[in-house]
C-alpha cells in the first residue's frame, strides 16, 4: 500500500513538472515573437512632396450679359408699315429696322410747311412796314410769333415722323421678331431684341471674405455648360461697391471679348477669379491624403535601419512579402492641414515637407510602423504602361 501511494506521488510530480515547463516554454516562445514581431511589408506606391508655384483662384457662378443688349421698342403707337431685317441679321447702328406708316404725319408737315411760309412773308411785309414807320411794333411782334411757331410745329411733326422709324442703336445681332406687318402697336411695345456680342459680360458673386482679394483687372476664367471643353478669358471690370445683407456675397463683373460670338446673354457661367501666384507650396497627390472628421493624415515613408539583434536578410532570399535587404522601410502616420486643391493635387501648408515620400495607395492596410515596399505599378490612379 505504502509502495503504491508512493509511486502515484512520483508520477503526480512528474506530470505537474511536464506541465510547467510546456508553460514556461510557451510564455517564453510568445515573449520572443512579441519582442521581434514578422510583420510581412505592404506592397504601396509611392510619391515625393514637391514645391510648386501655385496659382491661387477663387471660384464663383453667374451668367452671361451683352454689353450692349436692348428690346427694341416704338416710342409712339402706330400700325406697323415695313419690317426691314430678319432674324439673327447683323445689322449697323443707324439701319432702319422697322417702319410705321406715317402718311397722316407727313401730311401734317406739310401743312405745317405752308404755314411756316405764310408767316415767313407776313413777317417780311410787317418788317418792313415798321422800317418806315407805318406799322407798330406789336405787329412785328405777333408775325414774329407767328413764324416761330410754325417752325415748331414743323419740329415736332418730323420729331413724330422720325421716331415711327426705328434704327439700329449699335451695331449687334437681331433676333425673332415680335410684330408683323400690319399690326397696330402701342408705344413700349417690345419689336424684336438688338444685342452686340464682340464682348459680353460675365456677373459673378463671391463671399464677403474674399472682397479684399478682388480688384480691378485680374484675370479670370469663364467655362460654359455649351461649350465645355472651352475656356473664355477676360478680367474684371467693374465690383459692386456694396455687399448684399441678405446673401452676404458681393457682385462682380468680368468683361470678355467674344469674336466668335459663342458666348451668349443668358449663359450660365462658372468664374474663376485668379489670384496672385505663391512660390514654393508644398504638394502631394490628393490620393495620399485621408481625410476624417479628426483630421486629415498622409503616411509618410521612413527608413528603418537594422537593429543590433537582426540580420539583414540576402538579396538572393528576399522571397514575396519578404524586405529586401538594406534599410527596411516603414510608414509614419502625421497629421496634415490640407489648403487649396487643385486637379489631382493638394496643398500641403502643415505636416508634410518638400522631398517627403507619401504613400499614394494601399492605406486601407497600413498602421503606424508597419513595413511597405515600394511598387508603383500597384497605384490604380497610375496609367497604363504600353503592352501591359
Amino acid at each position: 500500500m505504502i509502495l503504491r501511494f508512493f509511486l502515484v506521488g512520483i508520477g503526480l510530480v512528474i506530470v505537474v513538472g511536464a506541465l510547467v515547463g510546456m508553460n514556461l516554454m510557451r510564455d517564453r516562445v510568445v515573449a520572443e515573437m512579441f519582442a521581434n514581431p514578422q510583420i510581412p511589408p505592404v506592397a504601396v506606391s509611392a510619391a515625393k512632396a514637391e514645391t510648386k508655384t501655385w496659382t491661387d483662384y477663387l471660384e464663383g457662378i453667374g451668367s452671361i450679359s451683352a454689353v450692349e443688349g436692348i428690346d427694341v421698342a416704338f416710342e409712339v403707337p402706330g400700325t406697323v408699315k415695313s419690317i426691314d431685317f430678319k432674324a439673327n441679321d447683323t445689322v449697323q447702328a443707324g439701319q432702319r429696322l422697322v417702319q410705321l406708316d406715317d402718311s397722316i404725319d407727313q401730311a401734317d408737315l406739310r401743312l405745317y410747311q405752308a404755314a411756316m411760309d405764310l408767316a415767313q412773308r407776313t413777317l417780311d411785309r410787317v418788317s418792313s412796314l415798321r422800317s418806315r414807320g407805318n406799322a407798330p411794333q406789336s405787329d412785328l411782334d405777333n408775325a414774329n410769333a407767328e413764324l416761330l411757331k410754325a417752325q415748331a410745329q414743323i419740329a415736332r411733326a418730323q420729331a413724330t415722323i422720325d421716331k415711327k422709324a426705328v434704327s439700329a442703336p449699335f451695331p449687334g445681332i437681331v433676333g425673332i421678331r415680335k410684330i408683323d406687318v400690319g399690326r397696330y402697336v402701342a408705344a413700349g411695345d417690345p419689336l424684336v431684341t438688338l444685342q452686340r456680342l464682340d464682348q459680353v459680360y460675365a456677373d459673378f458673386t463671391l463671399p464677403e471674405q474674399a472682397f479684399s482679394r478682388i480688384s480691378q483687372g485680374q484675370k479670370v476664367e469663364v467655362r460654359a455648360d455649351a461649350f465645355p471643353n472651352e475656356v473664355f478669358r477676360g478680367q474684371v471690370s467693374g465690383i459692386e461697391p456694396v455687399v448684399d445683407t441678405a446673401s452676404r456675397m458681393v457682385k462682380v463683373r468680368a468683361t470678355i471679348d467674344n469674336p466668335s460670338l459663342k458666348l451668349r446673354p443668358g449663359f450660365f457661367a462658372n468664374v474663376r477669379l485668379i489670384l496672385p501666384e505663391r512660390p514654393n507650396v508644398v504638394t502631394v497627390p490628393q490620393t495620399a491624403i485621408t481625410f476624417s472628421l479628426y483630421g486629415d493624415t498622409v503616411f509618410v515613408v521612413r527608413e528603418k535601419q537594422a537593429g543590433a539583434g537582426q540580420q539583414k536578410q540576402p538579396a538572393g532570399d528576399a522571397g514575396q512579402g519578404q524586405a529586401p535587404a538594406g534599410p527596411q522601410l516603414t510608414v509614419e502616420q502625421v497629421f496634415v492641414r490640407v489648403g487649396q486643391r487643385q486637379g489631382a493635387i493638394a496643398e500641403i501648408v502643415e505636416g508634410v515637407k518638400a522631398g517627403d515620400q507619401v504613400v499614394t495607395s494601399g492605406q486601407l492596410k497600413l498602421q503606424n510602423g508597419f513595413p511597405v515596399v515600394i511598387d508603383n505599378s500597384v497605384d490604380p490612379t497610375r496609367p497604363p504602361q504600353a503592352g501591359s
